[in-house]
């Protein structure tokens, strides 16, 4: 043999030991990885199966400035609507009051630049927005979006987040006599702000003020329900849907702008691990409506599982509109409350909670018995702290105030928003934690203005307004 071929034959016999530990090392590798892929597998599925149980939302309205300030940016709006977007839900209830008059391009840029998540906006001028930080800047502030959820301008892209608006009063101020009446309203509020010596009578200006309010008022009741009709769904369709990004409004058009001509009700259907939970939208603008009416009845028909309503005016309040409008009957908020309270105090439609705003306070309004425990549901919320100039307490005899046995548990005047997690046991009965969270105000000493409220409206200065807990348990 000669000396080459038994050289060769001396490496082979070495190869063969370095092989088999290469391929057992292999094979260990591989079983440590594919033991890791296991362990991410069912980590991700059973934290896909947590964030299933849970249905996350929040809720709040009445977000508009006064009739002086009307055209400036919704400063508090933004600012708690910035708060609501770092809760992350999974959607919100507006309960109607978005502007005071007309301009609803104020509303729309708040919207935009705290829900519509992923599109390029542009923010009004006077509009302080934070810098969300971490951002990869864009060549300019026209820069697309870039890859990585960042954009242009150097701010982090936040997730869309639907919001479900019903239409409040403010939004069916309307009309040539009414644009009149408002134009000739605000050259005497000009006047009255003038320095006291230019003005020949405070007196009988601020008198001439509180007729056309009245006036205002008066002629903003005599608006024929079809004008209110054809507003409404008009407010909703193209001033919401149709200035809103097509890519974030679709959720509300499927649910609304598709349906028949006149219609401004709509509902949708949310699950949490499995239970169904219907959503309902109703106009309280249109108390005597006989098309809502019906679909609302036919929509309890359709569906036995809990349902949350959402709507304007509340039916029961002891704020200043409990005065004003639950004890007069000939109001839309009585005739509303006489002819829907009644349905949704029926324990047999499984309505869980009644959601309302046009109260500038929070009140939370039940039965219960002599431990302040929920005898029944629904539960009312009120919650019209999103920014409008708080209110309080009724100054008539609240003992006057029509409540059909319910009472209010206190009204408190703060900004404020409800956030509430939806959950369920192994029989599928449904539990709402709701926590109240805000900025309460003492009206004897003055709100804060805007600079203000920005610095204390945040995340981690909240204070905890109210927190309770429904259950609603399905029927065997």
């Amino acid at each position: 043999m000669s000396c080459q071929h038994r050289l060769k034959t001396r490496i082979n016999k070495m190869r063969i030991p370095i092989q088999s530990s290469y391929l057992t090392n292999m094979r260990k590798q591989t079983k440590v990885f594919l033991l890791i892929i296991n362990v991410i597998i069912v980590l991700f599925l059973f934290s896909q199966e947590l964030y299933a149980r849970a249905l996350h939302f929040i809720a709040y309205g009445d977000t508009r400035r006064d009739i002086k300030t009307r055209e400036k940016p919704q400063i508090k709006h933004h600012a708690i609507a910035r708060v609501i977007r770092e809760k992350n839900p999974d959607f919100i209830l507006f309960s109607g009051d978005m502007i005071y008059y007309d301009e609803f391009e104020r509303f729309l840029e708040v919207i935009t630049n705290n829900y519509a998540g992923s599109k390029m906006i542009t923010a009004h001028p006077h509009l302080s927005l934070p810098p969300q930080g971490g951002g990869i800047q864009g060549d300019n502030e026209d820069s697309p979006p870039l890859v990585g959820g960042v954009r242009g301008g150097g701010e982090l892209l936040h997730k869309m987040i639907p919001l479900y608006p019903v239409i409040g009063n403010h939004e069916l101020i309307f009309g040539e006599k009414v644009d009149a009446i408002i134009k000739y309203l605000l050259e005497k509020i000009g006047v009255v702000n003038e320095p006291k010596e230019q003005v020949p009578s405070q007196s009988s200006l601020l008198s001439n003020i509180e007729t056309l309010k009245k006036k205002l008022y008066q002629e903003i009741e005599s608006i024929a329900e079809a004008k209110i009709k054809t507003r409404s769904r008009q407010v909703l369709c193209e001033e919401i849907c149709g200035k809103l990004d097509p890519a974030y409004i679709s959720y509300l058009k499927e649910a609304l702008c598709d349906t028949k001509d006149g219609q401004s009700w709509y509902s949708f259907v949310k699950e949490a691990d499995g239970l169904k939970i219907k959503f309902i939208a109703l106009n309280s603008s249109l108390p005597d409506d006989e098309d809502q009416f019906q679909w609302f009845l036919n929509e309890l028909k359709q569906f036995s599982g809990p349902k949350i309503i959402f709507e304007h005016y509340p039916p029961y309040s002891t704020g200043f509109h409990g005065c004003l409008d639950l004890m007069d009957n000939k109001s839309k908020a009585s005739r509303f409350r006489d002819r829907y309270a009644k349905i949704f105090n029926n324990a047999a439609n499984n309505i869980v909670l009644v959601i309302s705003g046009h109260e500038h306070n929070y009140q939370r309004i039940c039965r219960t018995d002599q431990t302040d425990s929920i005898q029944q549901l629904p539960v009312y919320i009120v919650s019209g702290g999103g920014g409008a100039e708080l209110t309080g307490e009724a100054e008539c005899d609240t003992s006057q105030i029509p409540m059909n046995g319910f009472r209010c548990l206190g009204l408190i005047t703060a900004y404020q928003f409800i956030d509430i997690v939806a959950d369920t046991d192994d029989k599928k009965n449904l539990t709402l934690t709701c926590k109240v969270l805000g900025l309460r105000c003492d009206l004897t000493r003055g709100l804060p203005d805007d600079d203000t409220f920005e610095r204390q409206f945040v995340k981690d200065r909240l204070e905890l307004i109210d927190d309770f807990t429904l259950s609603w348990q399905k029927e065997r």
